[in-house]
């Protein structure tokens, strides 16, 4: 139970639950566990609580007010695909279990919530959905550290802001495709920005990297060129 503990204690977890009483009950239970837990009854505060801070672990109940727990999780898997998504549900129906696989949903669990099965799910799982990178070769001897957040380059320390690496993280991610200005608006902002403000931003970061860093796919988005 103490190797349980550390490995969950660095974790924030948000429940997404609109019954008043079970909803206490998870967070004073997995409240021991975890290093942050924050609660909502419905999907429109839980998505706020999401974009205003860092989240690993999601637990929703399918059944809450405003859009039903699959829907929410699917939209967090768009923003933020390294999260460990879980829903639950009272319901025994297997056409949740099939829109639970179209969601990109981790686990779903059946209510009453056993939960040792739920901490062991999350210790077991938790590093298996964050890539740990530290330093990625880029091109031309750009080196990203996206533990510090920065670029290096022959002697050079060069440090990017928040949405610069955010950024990064999400082309090199994707490196091998186009990053479209929806999902670019959806992992650095976390809601919707005109085109003027990503162009600010691909534009700042383009100065701080090689020569043709990143290519503009007029109408589609942008690529990382790493070749």
């Amino acid at each position: 139970m103490e190797n349980l503990h550390s490995k969950l204690q660095p974790l924030s977890l948000l429940i997404v639950e609109d019954d008043e009483s079970t909803l206490k009950w998870l967070h004073r239970i997995l409240s021991i566990y975890f290093k942050d837990v924050l609660i909502a009854n419905n999907a429109m505060d839980a998505y706020e609580l999401f974009k205003n801070n860092s989240i690993d672990v999601i637990v929703a109940d399918i059944q809450i007010p405003d859009v039903d727990g699959l829907n929410f999780l699917q939209k967090i898997a768009t923003i933020e695909p390294s999260s460990l998504r879980i829903v639950m549900t009272a319901f025994n129906n297997q056409s949740y279990l099939n829109r639970a696989i179209n969601a990109e949903v981790n686990f779903y669990f059946k209510k009453p919530i056993d939960i040792d099965e739920l901490l062991i799910t999350i210790s077991l799982n938790c590093n298996k959905q964050k890539q740990v990178r530290k330093q990625i070769g880029l091109k031309n001897g750009y080196i990203y550290d996206d533990i510090q957040k920065i670029v290096l380059y022959k002697d050079q320390k060069i440090k990017l802001t928040k949405k610069e690496s955010l950024l990064l993280d999400c082309l090199y991610t994707n490196k091998n495709t186009i990053v479209s200005l929806e999902q670019i608006e959806n992992i650095v902002w976390k809601e919707p920005v005109t085109s003027d403000a990503i162009r600010m931003v691909v534009s700042s970061l383009r100065k701080k990297l090689y020569k043709d860093a990143i290519e503009n796919i007029k109408g589609f988005g942008y690529r990382l060129c790493l070749e």
